[in-house]
């Protein structure tokens, strides 16, 4: 399978993927372990052993903390492809880790760990020359993928994240977008999450963890979440404990916390999006990162109160009953739903998201 010139940690990081799938065939395992009897594969594979192992080596918060923000810092790097990538080993990586999380169509990277060996002994910036794993889901659909540690994390449209597990710890970064995490219980292994500034750490619990339009948020929908903020509280406090029916909010400076509607918040896991008095450009952005309809809205329309449940892809929809309510005119092309002040307007404010 392999030709000369093939680069052995390609080839390694591949078999590594499907031995840590445990779906490898015993006749894949000696293959593997037969790859390895050369010594420049056994290196090869010791290598990409010590790059996943590495993100445990750390004994503090603050390590987990720089290596997850080291994972986001390489997202370009450890996505670009090879130019002397073959077609095949393309295939092999994609095929090695549908293996690992049962998701199909789901794509990762993998970075060539460092030319030295890793010491006993690091520090939070070597900790955070770690790289993972990453996934992603388009515009428009969600995906839900069980993690190799049996924890499940469903992700939001447009949203990625990427992961690194060793035996002591198990590291997430968000990069964009939003994802719900149901932590599989591992008291010897933290569950960490990193979105932008913050910091969220659980056991065995469920929670989302969103970065979008200018902040970092933490809802808890189960058990407790520690989260760590780099803006202070108003106790002057970057440590929050965070119960179930709470959500954290990070923007700029500023921090709050405050109870929420948990079913409200998590119906965009089945589906639907709940708006109480929301503005309709509020309204049209959301439902534009799911919809094959793109939703404009006039500047007249921008600040109609807008409340109801409406399925996440039905762009359509909302604008036909919007439309039925004399609240918006319509005029439809073939990219675009645009809704205009209509005649019907009821009186008080919309709520703008601050």
């Amino acid at each position: 399978m392999t030709q000369d010139g093939d680069d052995p940690f390609d080839i390694a990081a591949a078999h590594w993927a499907r031995l840590q799938s445990g779906m490898a065939t015993p006749a894949e395992r000696a293959a593997i372990a037969a790859w390895c009897d050369a010594p420049a594969h056994r290196t090869a594979m010791n290598a990409v052993q010590q790059g996943w192992d590495s993100a445990g080596r750390a004994q503090a918060d603050d390590a987990i903390t720089a290596m997850l923000a080291q994972m986001q810092a390489r997202q370009t790097e450890a996505a670009a492809p090879s130019t002397g990538r073959r077609p095949w080993r393309a295939a092999l990586l994609a095929a090695s880790l549908t293996a690992l999380l049962a998701v199909p169509a789901t794509l990762w990277f993998t970075s060539r760990p460092a030319e030295h060996p890793v010491p006993p002994a690091l520090s939070g910036e070597q900790v955070a020359q770690a790289t993972g794993t990453r996934l992603f889901s388009p515009a428009g659909r969600r995906r839900n993928i069980q993690l190799p540690d049996g924890s499940r994390v469903i992700l939001d449209a447009d949203s990625a994240i990427r992961f690194a597990f060793s035996a002591d710890k198990r590291a997430v970064a968000l990069e964009s977008g939003r994802a719900y995490f149901a932590v599989h219980k591992d008291k010897s292994r933290p569950f960490s999450v990193s979105a932008g500034k913050l910091t969220a750490t659980a056991v065995g619990t469920a929670f989302d963890v969103s970065r979008l339009a200018g902040r970092e948020q933490v809802t808890t929908t189960e058990g407790l979440v520690r989260v760590v903020t780099a803006a202070a509280t108003r106790d002057g406090s970057r440590a929050t404990l965070l119960p179930a029916g709470m959500r954290l909010t990070q923007k700029d400076q500023s921090v709050s916390v405050d109870p929420v509607d948990v079913t409200r918040e998590s119906a965009w896991r089945d589906g639907r999006i709940v708006f109480t008095g929301r503005c309709l450009s509020d309204v049209a952005a959301e439902m534009n990162r799911y919809g094959s309809g793109r939703l404009e809205v006039k500047e007249g329309a921008a600040h109609i109160a807008i409340s109801g449940v409406f399925d996440i892809d039905n762009a359509d929809g909302l604008a036909e009953a919007l439309e039925q309510q004399g609240l918006v005119h319509v005029a439809r092309s073939a990219d675009r739903i645009v809704l205009t002040r209509g005649d019907q307007i009821i009186p008080g404010d919309c709520a703008v998201r601050g």
